[in-house]
């Protein structure tokens, strides 16, 4: 599998308040890579930095082999490839759920209205929301807005997406629809990197588990490995917490 994402000593400051210190991470074509941590502890910020929502610090971020520090690099074009899918949804309210999946492709010239229109129903349907498309995102649940949000997202034909937290604004009862819409992702063979606090989701899906906390990669390994043997003593101290063990 070739590298897709390569990260380099990653550092973010805002003002005296380091961050992110010092992340090493690689990720693979077709991976997919859980965070899991405290809150607090950088997971949030990583990911924004992939893309460039938060500017780092120090260090490199190295995309299907474009060094995002180097000057030529086309940001708006890598961000194309970067899909993300944040906890709250931001779904354009005056607009319907097919123009809101719609909305990107027209507006950067990807593609027709018509055709837009088709894989906007297309990935609907994928996402179990077929019925939807021509209603407004006040009259949905947070479950059904977080798949719109996906279907937005995928609408973009990212090579790999970015979800952060994407569950946890959710009621528990709408957290299984919008996991099982990423586990069909995952199956797939989408590249994906998530922050998430569902364990049981790590558990089934995720090729690499990786604990942050106090902004360093703590511990990763593959999921048995994390949660059936953890080796580092706040790795353990978190799975007890959070699992009640």
């Amino acid at each position: 599998m070739s590298t897709k994402i390569e990260v380099q000593n990653l550092k973010k400051s805002y003002g005296s308040n380091e961050v992110l210190k010092g992340l090493d991470l690689i990720v693979k074509d077709n991976e997919v890579v859980v965070m899991i941590g405290p809150s607090g502890s950088g997971k949030s910020t990583f990911l924004r930095t992939l893309n460039k929502l938060e500017e780092p610090t120090a260090g490199k971020i190295i995309i299907d082999g474009h060094d995002l520090k180097d000057p030529r690099v086309n940001m708006n074009q890598v961000r194309e490839k970067i899909g993300m899918v944040f906890q709250h949804f931001n779904l354009f309210n005056n607009l319907t759920v097919g123009e809101n999946v719609m909305l990107s492709p027209v507006e950067l010239g990807k593609m027709s209205k018509a055709d837009a229109e088709l894989e906007a129903r297309e990935l609907l349907k994928e996402v179990g929301l077929e019925d939807k498309f021509n209603a407004k995102p006040q009259s949905l649940s947070g479950g059904q807005k977080q798949r719109v949000a996906i279907a937005r997202t995928l609408a973009m034909k990212p090579d790999m997406i970015l979800f952060d937290e994407p569950t946890s604004a959710l009621d528990p009862e709408m957290v299984g629809d919008v996991l099982a819409v990423m586990k069909k992702l995952a199956k797939a063979g989408m590249t994906m990197i998530v922050v998430t606090h569902e364990m049981g989701f790590a558990k089934e899906v995720a090729d690499r588990v990786i604990f942050m906390a106090d902004g360093h990669i703590m511990e990763e390994g593959k999921p048995e490995e994390i949660f059936g043997n953890p080796q580092n003593e706040r790795t353990q101290e978190f799975l007890n917490k959070i699992l009640n063990v």
